[in-house]
């Protein structure tokens, strides 16, 4: 039988998201794969107290390139469909040059007073490794640029190419600094500054040759102006954003110390699995269809958040479910015995992490109706009451006290953007099925859980979790009819070609 007549290609090929999602999922199983097969590399090799310094590390660099960027890549985006091509030429490279004078600016103060980063994180590290930061800053600015407009731009499959060769440099990189090379902790740093280099050089090329610079009018100051005043306010909401991520590990280190910093990170990373293979993937591809819908079709853009917000839930713990049911026996099979503690606190985060992919499908409405005002005043409540949460829990209940304030903040805050959304576009979603599938979900995954930590033989334990896993897909066919769900979702297209 000829696979080109079959239903399911005939959708794959004819329904944008689903081959946009096959690519985006792909890349970052690719990267989800790298991403493990480099944490199982350095928590071999670095003590959990230096793995704990690169957490700290690597909070400073995402925080400072995000600061640099402006929401200009942000911006960018929501810009893209609404200006011609020579527009979008302009923006590119008055982009560029804000970012390498803000970056420049930047640098120039902390070579200046080097002390200023150590008394930021409480560490002290060499002026050349601050170099190193800065660059990767840099590099990492350009190269996330030229991804996110591969994104709205709808070209999957470049993205796929270059996710790809940034994943192997990395991979080469680190076996090169950290095995070869043996430079401990710096080694990560090196290898992500040699990866980002290569992706923003690819993305200077692609640049060049897309949107060819005229050089009487590279720059406009007046659209830079005008991404700037949509971008800038979105910069303190990205920023409580990361503080809603990353404060834990600042107060655990305050608090406990730079190892439990690295055991807590461990964990976080194995329940970020879930973010990296699914939740992400479907996000990017997801978002440039909503912004097409929402400025052209707003039924449209209604029926596919209806659609998605109904099956999300079923789908993201079934997901978890399947994730658990071999999750102990891979991690302890991989994971050094020093970070062993780590597993405990999984669970908690990833059930944090998948209220977190909702909010930010349901926040696509907020940015697109420009109300960024807003998605900062949310984004503080939950910042501040993770942080106070933190500093109440952590002292008492270490990092098992920190997974539950990000759990609870990632709560408020898919409850606040939720039911804001509902007002500035009403949608009528399913709640019926809603409730029956995370009701079911939750307790197959209570079970689940409780298996996971029988000390029994381990194959043994394998088995009963796998036979309760199968005992759920039999109870959910039964009262929520995967197949005929299945097959709705299938047939839906939600943009064609």
């Amino acid at each position: 039988m000829n696979i080109k007549n079959t239903k399911i290609f005939n959708i794959l090929s004819q329904n944008y998201l689903a081959k946009a999602f096959s690519f985006f999922s792909l890349s970052q199983a690719i990267t989800a794969v790298t991403s493990f097969g480099v944490l199982v590399l350095y928590t071999k090799y670095l003590p959990p107290a230096d793995f704990g310094i690169v957490s700290l590390i690597w909070i400073f660099v995402v925080v400072a390139s995000v600061v640099i960027d402006g929401g200009l890549n942000t911006a960018f985006c929501i810009k893209f469909y609404k200006v011609s091509k020579e527009e979008n030429t302009k923006n590119i490279y008055s982009i560029f040059i804000y970012n390498l004078m803000i970056f420049g600016l930047f640098f120039l103060i902390f070579l200046i007073f080097p002390s200023l980063f150590q008394n930021i994180l409480k560490l002290q590290i060499p002026k050349s490794d601050l170099a190193i930061v800065f660059l990767l800053i840099i590099f990492m600015i350009f190269g996330n640029f030229y991804t996110s407009i591969l994104i709205v731009d709808r070209k999957p499959k470049n993205y796929f190419i270059v996710k790809l060769i940034f994943n192997v440099v990395l991979i080469t990189s680190s076996l090169v600094y950290l095995v070869v090379l043996k430079f401990g902790y710096i080694s990560y740093l090196n290898a992500y500054l040699v990866s980002y280099f290569v992706i923003a050089f690819i993305g200077v090329i692609y640049f060049i040759s897309n949107y060819k610079p005229r050089f009487k009018s590279i720059i406009s100051l007046t659209n830079l102006r005008s991404l700037l005043k949509l971008g800038l306010p979105l910069v303190p909401n990205t920023l409580m954003l990361m503080l809603l991520t990353w404060a834990d590990r600042y107060i655990l280190n305050l608090y406990i110390g730079l190892a439990i910093v690295g055991i807590y990170t461990v964990g976080y990373r194995f329940a970020e699995i879930i973010n990296i293979f699914i939740i992400n993937p479907f996000g990017q591809a997801l978002s440039p269809v909503l912004f097409k819908q929402y400025s052209k079709l707003k039924y449209e853009y209604k029926r596919t958040m209806s659609r998605v917000f109904k099956y999300y839930w079923l789908i993201m713990f079934s997901i978890m479910i399947a994730y658990f049911t071999i999750l102990r026996e891979v991690f302890q099979f991989f994971i050094g015995i020093e970070y062993i503690g780590g597993y405990d606190v999984i669970s908690i985060v990833l059930l944090g992490i998948i209220l977190w992919g909702m909010t930010n499908l349901l926040g696509a409405t907020v940015v697109m109706k420009e109300k960024t005002n807003k998605m900062f005043l949310f984004t503080f409540i939950s910042v501040s009451l993770n942080i106070g949460l933190n500093f109440v829990l952590i002292p008492k209940y270490g990092m098992y006290g920190a997974a539950v304030a990000t759990l609870v903040s990632f709560a408020l805050q898919f409850i606040m953007i939720f039911i804001y959304t509902q007002k500035l576009v009403f949608i009528n979603y399913d709640y019926k099925f809603i409730f029956k599938s995370v009701s079911i979900s939750v307790l197959f995954f209570i079970f689940i859980i409780f298996l996971s930590y029988l000390k029994i033989n381990i194959f043994i334990r394998l088995g009963l979790k796998v036979g309760l896993f199968l005992v759920f897909i039999l109870v959910s066919n039964k009262f929520l009819d995967l197949k005929k769900s299945i097959k709705g979702f299938l047939n839906y297209g939600i943009i064609s070609k």
